[in-house]
C-alpha cells in the first residue's frame, strides 16, 4: 500500500504478475468487475507453452473476499493457439447479462486471424466466431480484433478489428444470437486502407438510439486519428460517417487511443490523444449525426498534458463519475513511470487537473489501460511492467470521496 503526497489518495497493489510462466503476464485491455468486487482480465503472454516461448495468453480472475481486503488469483483459461483456440487476447472482457464473459483474441482460430469467444461461469470456453484467413492483408470479415466488445439488450455482440476487411484497414462487426443456437456474423463497415504507423481501431461506445462511436488511431484524412460514427436506421442497417479527422501537430500524428466514454446526458463523449501539443490531451466531442448540425463539430480540449510538469502520454480512455469528473491513466511522469489523474468538472463547464498518484517500480510501471470503478468504491487498473516480478500489477486507487461511475 502506497500513499500519495495527498493523504486522501491511497494506491494498493493487489497482485504482481509473472510469478510463474503458467500464470501469465503482461496485462492487456481494461479489467471487468462483478458485483462482488472480483476482477477479470486477459494477459497477452504466458500460459500454455506449445512451442512458443512466450505462450499464447490467459484469462484470469482475481477473486475478492466480502470486504475487498484480500484477493485470490486464478487462471480461468490458458490459450493454446493454433486453429482450435485463440491466441493473444488484447481487448479485455465484458460480462454479459447471463453472467458469462465475452472477449476477443487477436490471433489463432481456424483462419489464424483471431476469434470472438465466450467463457462460461463453469470455465468452458467456446469460440463464437473465427475470422477468415487474409490474402494480401484483406478478407471479407476482418482480422486481429484488439478491442473490447459491446453487448446490446438482445445479446448481440458488436466489436472492431484492426486489420483485414475488404480494404485491409479493419472492420466493425456484429454477432447476433440465432434462435436455434450459434451466432450470425455481419460486417457493418470496412475501414479505409492503413496509411499511418501505430494504427489500431478502438472499442465502441453505444448511445441510447443504438448508434455507435469510436476512434481510429492513425486513421482519418491525415493519418493522425479519427472519430467515427455508425448510425442505425429502422431496418437495422448502419451508415458509417467520419466525424472528425485529427490534424497533424506540426509533423507528429495526434493518435487518439483507447475508447470513447459517454456522459449521462448521452450528448457528449470524452477521449484522449497521446501526442497532440506536448504530450497528449483529454477532449470532449458531441454525439449525434453530423447531418443534423449546421457546422461541423470540433473536439474541445479539456486538458493538455505537459511532460515537463505532471503526467503525460495517456494510452487509454477515461471513465466518468456521476458528477461529471473524469479519471484516467497516463504512461509517463517526471518522478515515476506513469500515474493516475483526475479532471474535476467545474460549475462553468471547465475542468481542473490533478495528478492523484505516480507509480514507481515497486507498485508498477506504465499503465496503459482504462480504469474500472468498483462496487464498493475505488478504481482498479493494471500496469504493463514493474511490480515484484517486473511483469505488471493490478492496483486499486482509493480517494477520500467515493465515486459513482456511470
Amino acid at each position: 500500500m502506497t500513499q500519495s503526497p495527498s493523504s486522501s489518495v491511497v494506491c494498493s497493489t493487489l497482485y504482481n504478475f509473472g510469478a510463474t510462466f503458467q500464470d501469465g503476464y503482461t496485462p492487456n485491455g481494461r479489467l471487468t468487475i462483478d458485483p462482488s468486487g472480483s476482477l477479470y482480465g486477459v494477459l497477452n503472454t504466458g500460459g500454455l507453452d506449445r512451442g512458443d516461448p512466450s505462450g499464447h495468453g490467459v484469462v484470469f480472475m482475481l477473486a475478492s473476499d466480502t470486504h475487498g481486503d484480500s484477493y485470490q488469483y486464478k487462471v480461468l483459461h490458458r490459450f493454446a493457439g493454433g486453429t482450435a483456440d485463440g491466441a493473444r487476447p488484447i481487448g479485455g472482457l465484458v460480462m454479459g447479462p447471463d453472467g458469462n464473459l465475452y472477449g476477443t483474441a487477436a490471433g489463432g482460430g481456424t483462419g489464424w486471424t483471431g476469434t470472438v469467444f465466450k467463457l462460461a461461469s463453469n470455465g468452458d470456453l467456446t469460440n463464437l466466431y473465427n475470422f477468415n484467413p487474409v490474402v494480401g492483408h484483406k478478407n471479407s470479415d476482418g482480422a486481429a480484433p484488439r478491442s473490447h466488445l459491446v453487448i446490446s439488450a438482445n445479446g448481440t455482440l458488436f466489436g472492431t478489428t484492426s486489420a483485414g476487411g475488404t480494404n485491409g484497414g479493419g472492420t466493425v462487426f456484429s454477432l447476433t444470437p440465432k434462435g436455434g443456437g450459434g451466432y450470425s456474423f455481419k460486417n457493418l463497415h470496412n475501414f479505409a486502407p492503413i496509411r499511418g504507423n501505430n494504427y489500431s481501431v478502438g472499442g465502441l461506445v453505444m448511445d441510447g438510439a443504438g448508434n455507435f462511436y469510436g476512434l481510429v488511431s492513425a486513421g482519418g484524412e491525415y493519418s493522425s486519428g479519427e472519430i467515427f460514427g455508425l448510425f442505425v436506421s429502422g431496418d437495422q442497417t448502419y451508415t458509417y460517417k467520419r466525424l472528425y479527422s485529427f490534424p497533424l501537430d506540426h509533423t507528429d500524428p495526434v493518435l487518439p487511443y483507447g475508447s470513447l466514454v459517454m456522459d449521462n446526458s448521452g450528448k457528449k463523449m470524452f477521449g484522449t490523444t497521446s501526442r497532440a501539443g506536448v504530450s497528449g490531451t483529454v477532449f470532449s466531442y458531441p454525439s449525434g449525426d453530423p447531418s443534423n448540425r449546421k457546422t461541423p463539430a470540433q473536439p474541445t480540449t479539456l486538458h493538455q498534458f505537459d511532460d515537463m510538469n505532471g503526467l503525460s502520454s495517456p494510452q487509454a480512455g477515461v471513465i466518468i463519475d456521476s458528477a461529471g469528473n473524469l479519471f484516467g491513466t497516463a504512461q509517463y511522469s517526471p518522478k515515476g513511470q506513469g500515474g493516475v489523474y483526475k479532471l474535476t468538472k467545474k460549475d462553468n463547464g471547465t475542468y481542473s487537473y490533478a495528478s492523484l498518484y505516480e507509480f514507481n517500480g515497486n507498485a508498477g510501471e506504465y499503465p496503459e489501460n482504462t480504469l474500472v470503478a468498483g462496487p464498493m468504491g475505488g478504481m482498479y487498473g493494471t500496469t504493463g511492467e514493474g511490480g515484484k516480478h517486473q511483469n505488471g500489477t493490478i492496483f486499486r486507487i482509493e480517494t477520500a470521496e467515493p465515486m459513482v461511475v456511470l
